[in-house]
């Protein structure tokens, strides 16, 4: 019996436009202790394909089973009983699957006291999880006390604590650094493997999809390719083939090309080369020239429960009208730095400036004031609000700054039209993919017109082409809108696209 089959599987989300086709006719097979890595592209149904395993959402039509359950036949009580006996679910937002309140081995051992499994086994079984992801001396710690990487290994052990069947993982170390990644990706294998469960690991990382028995492609809600090193296309019943994107963008295809067959071969031919149409940047409200926008001078900063500093005598300038990218290990301090320039973090010593303003002793009022007239901000998380469409999320930014609503609405179509999002203005943001998503937070952020933008792992959880596309607007806006902006990333093409790079818990590197 499969863990997982899915028989031409379709689901439909409701949208004031219209039904919006997440998955369309997919059909998948996973065996029992079968580890299967999903990638493609943001949008194309991956998170929608593990919500339906895990119960969360029905299909719309087609048929899917998991662990011998028709899961359209389950009503809702038995999907979750399924669920919390069975399924093993890590979130790619661990942040939010973590109780801020519990310890780290109260939230490995929770799983099992739902089940009434925490006994002195149960608790010998938290203990050697902890042991095995190398968190027996943080038992105690609670989440904020965690690195990222330490915090996802904890989401991990409690997902797999009851030994479940099957774990369905969703960008698993979508915001961790190589090592981090390496830990993580070791841990959750290996526990599973233990646990003889199957798995579904969604991920845009191809090093972490190469440990995986099975490697599949979506696109477009349906299955469209399977391997790593040089992937098998699908053509399904109906004569479907998705191209993949970075293949596409090789060949300069876009909408239209011409097909030429001979036996055994079809060519594809480009009709219209691919082109990213013109579309010039709204310039920034002009501000008194300067060569440096922001600095750091002797900041440093240490949390409560932690030993060292994250962020110890650090000095640096940032220059005007530049992109500058905060590399480094996860826990390194990268986002300690953004707070700190946001004044949303006071530095325990050193001074922080920002547009010629010393902002490391405002007060509350006067730091949410300064952030408002000067900071641009975009999270490695989506800060949307879900049922606001993608014009109203960027309205509603610019009404809390007391913008005129006529106006709010000019600024936010232009925005959205410079991001590439004109013809899904009014699309709710829950409908968007996760690249279209941060798009219209990028159109949020510089709406406003701030001077200075602040990306934490803005590249996060996409695939590389939206990644790239992201990484070209950053660019734009520098150019052509005149930003300053600072970004927290571990991606490398991020890094590599820099007018500079500081480098956190290793030397400085200054890339010109």
């Amino acid at each position: 019996m499969p863990a997982v089959r899915a028989d031409d599987l379709f689901h439909l989300y409701r949208a004031r436009h219209g039904d919006v086709a997440a998955l369309r006719g997919l059909s998948l097979e996973v065996a029992e202790g079968e580890v299967v890595s999903v990638l493609g592209p943001s949008g194309s149904g991956k998170t929608t394909l593990l919500s339906l395993c895990a119960g969360f959402r029905r299909p719309s039509s087609g048929s899917l089973a998991v662990l011998g359950q028709t899961l359209e036949q389950l009503s809702e009580r038995r999907a979750a009983a399924l669920r919390r006996a069975s399924i093993g679910i890590v979130r790619q937002h661990y942040h939010r699957a973590l109780p801020r309140e519990l310890t780290a081995e109260e939230i490995v051992g929770f799983p099992l006291r739902l089940l009434g499994r925490l006994g002195p086994e149960g608790r010998r079984r938290v203990a050697d999880l902890l042991r095995d992801a190398g968190l027996a001396k943080r038992a105690r710690a609670r989440p904020d006390e965690l690195s990222g990487g330490e915090q996802q290994r904890v989401a991990v052990c409690a997902a797999l604590a009851k030994r479940p069947l099957l774990v369905l993982a969703d960008e698993p170390t979508g915001e961790l650094d190589a090592a981090s990644t390496t830990a993580v990706v070791e841990l959750l294998l290996g526990l599973a493997r233990d646990a003889r469960a199957a798995a579904l690991v969604v991920t845009h990382d191809a090093a972490v999809a190469g440990a995986r028995d099975r490697t599949i492609h979506i696109r477009d809600g349906r299955l469209a390719a399977e391997g790593m090193a040089r992937p098998v296309l699908i053509v399904d019943e109906q004569g479907w083939l998705r191209l993949p994107g970075g293949l596409r963008e090789q060949a300069g295809v876009r909408e239209r090309v011409r097909a030429r067959a001979t036996w055994g071969k079809v060519e594809l031919h480009a009709d219209d080369p691919l082109a990213r149409p013109a579309r010039p940047a709204p310039r920034l409200a002009p501000a008194e020239k300067r060569e440096v926008e922001l600095a750091l001078a002797g900041v440093s900063k240490r949390f409560a429960g932690q030993d060292e500093p994250v962020v110890r005598d650090l000095t640096w300038t940032f220059e005007a009208e530049r992109l500058h990218v905060l590399a480094g290990p996860s826990g390194s301090g990268k986002t300690t730095v953004l707070n700190l320039l946001a004044a949303l973090e006071r530095p325990d010593r050193g001074e922080v400036w920002v547009g010629g303003e010393r902002v490391d002793s405002l007060g509350p009022d006067d730091a949410a004031r300064f952030r408002r007239r000067t900071i641009g901000y975009v999270s490695q998380h989506s800060t949307l609000a879900g049922f606001l469409t993608a014009r109203e999320n960027v309205e509603l930014g610019l009404t809390i700054r007391g913008i005129p609503r006529d106006e709010a609405r000019a600024r936010a179509e232009r925005w959205l039209e410079w991001v590439g999002l004109g013809s899904l203005c009014d699309r709710r943001a829950d409908r968007l993919s996760g690249g279209e998503q941060r798009r219209v937070a990028v159109a949020r952020a510089l709406a406003p017109g701030p001077r200075v933008l602040l990306a934490d792992e803005p590249t996060a959880h996409l695939d590389r082409v939206s990644g790239r596309m992201l990484i070209r607007l950053l660019q734009e806006a520098v150019r052509e809108a005149g930003a300053t902006i600072v970004a927290a990333s571990h991606d490398p093409d991020l890094a590599a696209a820099a007018d500079e790079r500081l480098t956190l818990g290793l030397a400085v590197e200054d890339v010109a």
